[in-house]
């Protein structure tokens, strides 16, 4: 079986990673994989293979799902993959649902034979009304021409689609190989972190959209004796980096420490260094129904959870047995903070029990017991959602 990616995102990816580790476990289980992706950097190169994995980049300007360009892309990605079906055969089409390739919305037209085409919704998340209510439309048009469709959860997939149950829902996962239940001294000095310190540590995209500022209040907020000891740290970049850097500075608290963009790769000995993971997430449309990457990676880490009680959040966090679930509001956060210095007790258990609470999403089970067996259906002509 030869499974090929397509997206108009560049390979390794650092945020949406769902893709790295489908691709990844599937070379490990002896399966050819290729993935069909962008390049922005010059000096990655065209061609390469990673992890077993046959990469193939397109120059492309990733940055807006807005325009031509995912279009562009995605047509001469097309083309990628035609010359890989010519060299031999690609049974699984396996491209990222609308917008991420622009008008592209299903596989190789002009083939013979095009090879069966799996449509992966990873969720709209899009703030603005109007082009959420077209995505939608597209998503529904593009589920009729591909030959199927999966989503990440089942509240995705009942938000997007008309009928979304003749989707299959493969989840968001870890993977439990590079997140795992550890220590990192030396990185959390170089924070200036107190050995008696607690450190809370969120992950993410930095955006407007993400309400980070509330985080940042919750802590400015706190008084002794938790204000000295608890420690905020906010690993990640994004278009409201450099707002967020001027809100830390000009707030009332030295417990913040924002590090910037972190490779994929460095993530796990960066959530080695959190005591308590934060799984902040707005209550808000294009976020509340979709599960959060670094919820499950906390979870694999073997770190407690303080978390937004969003349905996401949900699907991998239960209040009183691996988290506190808490409303999106700067004083439950505040509160939640305060609890992990009174209730130490409560939390270690959280953290005893994070990991294998989290053990059905490792990607190692869904590629095994998800992925494969859908594409093996879809192959033989079997649709799965019959």
């Amino acid at each position: 079986m030869h499974v090929c990616f397509l997206f108009h995102r560049k390979f390794p990816q650092n945020n949406s990673t769902a893709m790295n580790e489908y691709s990844r476990k599937l070379a490990a289980n002896g399966i050819d994989v290729s993935v069909v992706c962008a390049r922005e950097e010059a000096d990655r190169p065209l061609r390469e293979t990673v992890d077993g994995v046959d990469v193939y980049r397109i120059p492309s300007d990733t940055s807006s799902s807005v325009g031509l360009e995912p279009t562009r892309f995605a047509y001469k990605g097309l083309k990628e993959v035609q010359r890989l079906c010519e060299d031999g055969t690609v049974d699984v089409l396996h491209m990222i649902a609308f917008p991420n390739l622009g008008l592209v919305l299903d596989s190789v037209p002009w083939l013979d034979a095009p090879p069966t085409t799996v449509a992966d919704i990873r969720g709209t998340a899009i703030s603005n009304a109007v082009f959420e209510y077209v995505s939608r439309l597209i998503i529904n048009v593009q589920d009729r021409l591909v030959d199927h469709t999966i989503a990440l959860h089942e509240d995705v997939a009942e938000k997007v689609l008309s009928n979304p149950e003749t989707a299959t829902i493969v989840p968001l996962g870890a993977s439990f190989d590079r997140f795992e239940p550890g220590s990192n001294p030396e990185l959390r000095a170089s924070w200036g972190v107190d050995d008696d310190d607690v450190v809370f540590g969120y992950t993410g995209n930095v955006h407007r959209s993400r309400r980070l500022t509330r985080l940042v209040d919750a802590f400015e907020g706190l008084e002794e004796p938790y204000r000295s000891r608890a420690k905020l740290v906010i690993v990640g970049d994004g278009p409201d980096f450099g707002a967020l850097e001027n809100y830390v500075e000009e707030a009332d608290t030295d417990a913040v420490t924002l590090t910037g963009g972190v490779p994929f790769d460095d993530m796990p000995a960066y959530l080695k260094a959190f005591d308590i993971g934060l799984a902040y997430i707005p209550d808000r449309p294009q976020y509340r129904d979709q599960p959060p990457l670094k919820t499950v990676e906390f979870l694999a880490s073997g770190l407690p959870v303080i978390g937004t009680n969003t349905p996401g959040n949900e699907t991998f966090l239960q209040d009183g047995e691996n988290a506190r679930l808490v409303p999106d509001s700067v004083p439950a956060y505040r509160s939640a903070v305060e609890s992990v210095f009174d209730e130490r007790a409560v939390f270690e258990r959280f953290g005893r029990n994070a990991r294998e609470s989290a053990r059905e999403y490792s990607y190692e089970t869904i590629v095994s017991d998800v992925l494969v067996p859908l594409y093996r259906q879809l192959i033989d002509g079997t649709d799965s959602s019959q």
